[in-house]
């Protein structure tokens, strides 16, 4: 669940240290696509988001994972989530804000105060809404919220970081098999 530079990549990568396994990541933007992945074989193992201590349950998870009785949860871990907004550049005029929802829930309050009455845009991953600010697919006057590093790596420009409403933010990432 997540493109590269994700919070969800970055759990995939702690499970993987747990395995014996010679393990290689593909990158699957959401929990439908994980758990379809799964159910026809193409990937052995999956991780997904399942909950944020301020955001709550990630709903995309449950739906997929509902439509999905076979697949059962091999193990979890909770992992510190930062946010960071990033612009296409210095002195932007920004309109709107996109990132995946539950990082926008994650936010809500600290967005809010610097940017009153801001649009919040969902996307499906937080990386993904860097990437598409890069390339054009966001209009420039969108800010994203994301990772430090898919900020840095799609050479956006930094307005500011841990917006998390909570400074001990934390997700619970679940690693899914077929049963």
């Amino acid at each position: 669940m997540g493109i590269p530079l994700s919070n969800s990549e970055k759990a995939a990568e702690l499970m993987i240290r747990r395995m014996d396994d010679d393990v290689e990541l593909v990158p699957l933007i959401d929990s439908e696509s994980v758990t379809k992945a799964l159910l026809s074989g193409d990937i052995d193992y999956g991780v997904v988001a399942v909950r944020n201590m301020v955001a709550g349950p990630v709903v995309e998870t449950e739906e997929a994972l509902r439509n999905s009785p076979s697949i059962v949860s091999v193990t979890e871990i909770s992992l510190p989530i930062h946010h960071c907004i990033f612009v296409k550049h210095e002195g932007a005029e920004i309109d709107s804000i996109a990132s995946h929802i539950q990082a926008l829930g994650q936010t809500y309050n600290n967005v809010e105060h610097m940017f009153p009455g801001i649009r919040r845009v969902g996307v499906a991953d937080t990386a993904l809404a860097a990437e598409m600010l890069s390339d054009g697919r966001l209009p420039e006057t969108t800010a994203v919220l994301c990772t430090m590093a898919a900020g840095m790596h799609y050479k956006l420009h930094l307005l500011e970081e841990n917006v998390e409403d909570d400074p001990e933010n934390w997700t619970d990432f679940a690693l899914l098999k077929k049963d």
